[in-house]
């Protein structure tokens, strides 16, 4: 814009010049005419060659100023970002840090023992995690998240499929491994972050209510980012829907952080995309400790009637209060 401007006036300078030329007239005045436009020309042309430069610098200078402060703001954001982001891990960590205070226990505790005596026997849980065999891809190595004892990972090997395991309690670890299973002490989301391959098919028994939804969130985040085409995901935990397993299993242990419902991980597992999405509800309470319903019958009908009124009420307290202990969520990339 500023060179065209200066050319414009250049040409009509140019112009000017010419059409002194062409009325000039004979004689004195006619050339002192001549001679005024010939030297007020060669005086203004360097003026304005000059003045065409500088309007050229600054413009230039004027845009690289530009481009300079647009790169600072988005360093700056993206530094700001970073902050953001490192000062909500730190505060994550925090939380963290405070919950593992919170559950300090006293010297000489053994989580495993712990387990064994309120889990149950390994054989019991082997019988109850044996229906998942056949939802994994047997093609796919399974990653054993929170392997604990190992029963499922013992399961995975009598059934020919590659496995190996993950916890990170050192007593667990161990033990694992003296029955000769492949097992490392790490953290879950740590672990999964720095595979170098990918990663197959993916277990979680009874893990998720340990954590808080953000921690679980991000876990299943890596892992569905890191899992081969095909691969499954289960997850195993307790049933909020059931208030003798909330009673009974989930404030037994002190370790536990929060309930998830199989809506909530229903939800996840979408916005994740997984597909070919269930739920399978599992454990059911022994009938001997449910609500006890009332099969006479008498000759009124209206007692029936009633009878049969209270019997259906019953059913729906008896499933709120003693409905299955566990269910598990399945998922397929």
């Amino acid at each position: 814009m500023v060179k065209q401007k200066f050319s414009d006036i250049d040409s009509r300078l140019g112009q000017y010049k010419i059409l002194g030329r062409a009325k000039q007239r004979s004689g004195f005045l006619g050339k002192l005419k001549k001679l005024y436009a010939s030297a007020l020309f060669f005086m203004l042309k360097p003026l304005l060659h000059s003045q065409n430069t500088f309007n050229q610098a600054v413009h230039e200078y004027t845009g690289e100023a530009r481009q300079y402060a647009g790169e600072q703001e988005r360093r700056q954001k993206k530094e700001l970002q970073a902050l953001k982001d490192d000062i909500q891990n730190l505060a994550c960590g925090l939380k963290k840090l405070q919950y593992k205070v919170l559950v300090n226990f006293p010297k000489g505790f053994d989580y495993a023992q712990f387990e064994d005596q309120f889990r149950g026997p390994e054989q019991v849980v082997k019988n109850r995690q044996a229906v998942y065999l056949d939802y994994l891809n047997k093609s796919l190595e399974v990653l054993d998240i929170g392997c604990g004892r190992g029963e499922f990972l013992e399961l995975l090997q009598a059934r020919g499929f590659q496995a190996k395991g993950i916890d990170s309690s050192p007593q667990m670890v161990a033990r694992c491994r003296e029955k000769g299973l492949r097992v490392e002490q790490a953290d879950a989301l740590a672990y999964i972050q720095q595979l170098p391959g990918k990663l197959g098919n993916v277990f979680l028994s009874q893990i998720v209510e340990h954590m808080d939804y953000k921690d679980m969130y991000c876990l299943l985040q890596a892992a569905w980012e890191k899992m081969e085409m095909q691969a499954a995901v289960v997850i195993e935990t307790i049933n909020p829907g059931s208030f003798y397993a909330h009673s009974t299993a989930y404030v037994m242990d002190p370790t536990h952080v929060g309930l998830v419902s199989p809506e909530t991980l229903s939800y996840t597992f979408r916005k994740l995309h997984f597909r070919n999405i269930r739920i399978l509800y599992k454990s059911p309470v022994p009938k001997s400790e449910r609500l006890q319903l009332c099969h006479d019958h008498f000759e009124d009908q209206k007692i029936n009637d009633l009878v049969a009124k209270i019997n259906d009420d019953l059913k729906k307290i008896d499933d709120i209060i003693f409905g299955n202990l566990e269910y598990a969520i399945i998922g397929v990339k």
